[in-house]
């Protein structure tokens, strides 16, 4: 259905529709930026900065897209290269996630805190990950893609995807277990 929609979409704008374009940004945007804030060790600003190079990029490239597979994948296609040039050319420094992306209002004061520490504590360990590692486990456990189409994004086979998933969880397990990790 998401296929068939895309489609649609795509089809709207290659015609003109101004109209679509924002449906299209505001089907994909907050998942291509929360993508891009854990490529760049919890980066807000530098994740702004890359989520709107992607849809610049988008824009030009959109034109001439054909429909060849998801367009998802297409798009997180273009977010992995960007985020990767981009990680390339700079050495960002890591800095902690402060900001509360999801927040369930049910939950209690205490609840949120420590639901907040948990999620500060694996992007830290995330962040330690070497970059392979930690982009095949936010693509897949982050953004709930498949390994085939992990595969298909990062140009690699689908085994290669698989053990560095697997390495790369293997690393946060023995990360998040060292006691100075914490103490830190």
């Amino acid at each position: 259905m998401d296929m068939i929609q895309d489609w649609m979409i795509i089809n709207k704008i290659k015609m003109g529709d101004p109209d679509a374009w924002d449906i299209l940004v505001h089907k994909y945007y907050d998942s291509v930026y929360f993508y891009c804030v854990r490529r760049c060790y919890g980066d807000c600003d530098i994740a702004s900065d890359l989520t709107q190079d992607i849809f610049l990029k988008l824009v030009e490239s959109l034109p001439k897209y054909r429909f060849i597979g998801k367009f998802r994948n297409y798009l997180y296609t273009m977010a992995v290269n960007t985020c990767n040039n981009y990680l390339k050319k700079r050495h960002i420094e890591q800095i902690e996630l402060t900001d509360n992306f999801t927040t369930d209002l049910d939950t209690s004061l205490i609840d949120e805190i420590l639901h907040d520490e948990r999620k500060e504590t694996v992007q830290k360990a995330l962040d330690l990950l070497p970059e392979i590692q930690r982009e095949v486990v936010i693509l897949r456990y982050y953004h709930d893609l498949k390994v085939k189409d992990i595969a298909t994004i990062t140009g690699v086979g689908v085994s290669t995807v698989q053990s560095r998933i697997y390495q790369g969880l293997r690393k946060l397990e023995k990360i998040l277990e060292r006691e100075e990790f914490y103490d830190g």
